[in-house]
């Protein structure tokens, strides 16, 4: 069975790029796409026609399927107009998608207004693992990265992580990153010491990496621990990556609580392509199909 991948489409170098991520992973994997974009209604972009703008999102649709055809004319492909709140729109439509490709900047008259802050509320709400591209992306052949949590709410991630690495051929870094509490945990009134802190942390991330290296004894699997700000850890990390993965709290209703505030900050400082998977995947994202 194909991947379904859904690439949302605002007509600026933002969903250009997310386009340009989906032909690159159609290399490595069997998908169907739709490009789709989202008119939300009663409302008109500065600059923009007055009457019939829906034109506007047309003649982007149709420029991002001219752009798939040059590249993969076999790939197979759907373009969708959707009208409604654009968020709440995507939201509906990743229910449906093994993953949702959006681009990250702010740009064009179209939908620039709501595009712009689109990822951070769609990463707290996706049905399926969101992909955010930057509108700069360049291909690199760098690793794939992942953050670990303290507890198991990384686990998805972690293995979405894996099977990435493995797609391309890279190897994984798996990054944990730990600081003192502002309040330091005392056993039997004894101050817990800095070292015995740290080891605890270690072994956290030492249980990660077996998990996987036992499922994927092929894959090249590396850590880094670091103290210090987890989301800032993850950036450094990732500079020359070809892909950050994060997971999702999956608990709470708001949005902030769900997301987690390591996988918003991480978005607000973006260092390439990143992937944030909610903690329940179904579907070809929890077994793409690689092309034989």
């Amino acid at each position: 069975m194909a991947e379904r991948v859904i690439v949302a489409i605002d007509g600026g170098p933002a969903s250009s790029a997310a386009v340009d991520w989906m032909l690159e992973r159609a290399r490595t994997v069997n998908l169907t796409v739709e490009l789709t974009t989202v008119i939300e209604l009663g409302w008109v972009p500065a600059g923009g026609p007055q009457d019939d703008f829906h034109l506007v999102y047309e003649r982007a649709l149709a420029e991002a399927a001219r752009r798939v055809d040059e590249a993969a004319p076999s790939l197979k492909k759907t373009s969708v107009m959707r009208r409604g709140a654009p968020v709440e729109e995507l939201i509906r439509a990743s229910a449906k998608a093994d993953l949702l490709v959006i681009g990250t900047k702010k740009t064009g008259f179209m939908a620039g207004a709501v595009y712009g802050t689109l990822p951070l509320r769609l990463a707290a709400h996706a049905r399926c693992p969101l992909v955010v591209v930057p509108a700069n992306w360049t291909h690199l052949d760098g690793p794939v990265v992942v953050g670990v949590e303290d507890d198991d709410t990384s686990d998805v991630a972690l293995d979405f992580a894996a099977r990435e690495a493995v797609r391309l051929g890279r190897g994984l870094v798996i990054v944990h990153a730990w600081s003192i509490p502002a309040t330091l945990g005392f056993d039997d009134g004894l101050m817990i010491p800095f070292d015995d802190l740290r080891q605890a942390h270690d072994e956290i991330l030492a249980r990660a990496a077996g998990r996987i290296r036992e499922a994927n004894p092929g894959l090249d699997v590396t850590v880094t621990l670091e103290q210090g700000p987890a989301a800032q850890t993850l950036v450094d990390a990732s500079r020359t990556a070809e892909l950050l993965i994060v997971g999702t709290h999956g608990r709470g209703a708001v949005a902030g609580l769900i997301l987690g505030s390591v996988s918003h900050d991480v978005l607000l400082n973006m260092p390439c392509p990143i992937a944030v998977v909610p903690r329940a995947v179904t579907g070809a994202a929890s077994a793409m199909q690689p092309k034989q």
